[in-house]
C-alpha cells in the first residue's frame, strides 16, 4: 500500500482531523496505514477500545457484514463531536465489499451522515461520518415572563 503517496495533499493526520489531544481509535488496519500515520499528534492517544469519547475512529471494511457489525458499536462510542471514518476498497470488483451509497446507507441507520471523502491511496476510499445536526427552529420561541 502506498499510504501517504504522491495522492495525498496533506498528511494522513490533517486529513483525518486527528488533532493534538484527541483519542483516536484504528480498526482492521492494512499493512502501512499506521505507519504513514505516525506521528500523532503532540497528546493524541490511540486507544484500542473505549465505552465512549473517541474523538476519531477509523474502520477498514471490506466487507459490508463486517462494516454493518462494527458500526453500531463504534457509534455508541464516539464522543458527541467525534467522527467515523469508513474505509473502503475503492474499486467495486468485489461483490462483498461496501459501496459508497452502502456506508451512506448504513450511516443513516445509526443517526450519522457523510460530511467528507477522501481518498486515502489507490485501493480504499474513505467516508467521514458525524452526527446529524439538528433541524433549525422554524421559529423563535417568544420569551414570557
Amino acid at each position: 500500500m502506498s499510504f501517504g503517496g504522491p495522492l495525498l495533499i496533506a498528511p494522513l493526520t490533517s486529513m483525518l482531523g486527528i488533532r493534538a489531544g484527541m483519542n483516536v481509535s484504528i480498526h482492521n488496519a492494512p499493512t502501512g496505514f499506521m505507519e504513514a500515520l505516525l506521528p500523532l499528534p503532540e497528546g493524541a492517544a490511540l486507544i484500542d477500545s473505549a465505552k465512549t469519547g473517541l474523538d476519531v475512529q477509523v474502520l477498514f471494511s471490506a466487507k459490508k457484514t463486517d462494516l454493518v457489525e462494527k458500526l453500531a458499536s463504534m457509534t455508541r462510542g464516539m464522543a458527541v463531536t467525534g467522527a467515523i471514518w469508513v474505509c473502503f476498497p475503492t474499486s467495486a470488483e468485489l461483490t462483498q465489499a461496501p459501496s459508497e451509497d452502502f456506508v451512506r446507507l448504513a450511516a443513516l441507520e445509526m443517526g450519522l451522515t457523510d460530511t467528507k471523502k477522501v481518498m486515502l491511496d489507490p485501493a480504499w476510499t474513505a467516508l467521514k461520518l458525524q452526527r446529524k445536526g439538528k433541524n433549525p427552529r422554524p421559529e423563535l420561541p417568544s420569551a414570557r415572563a
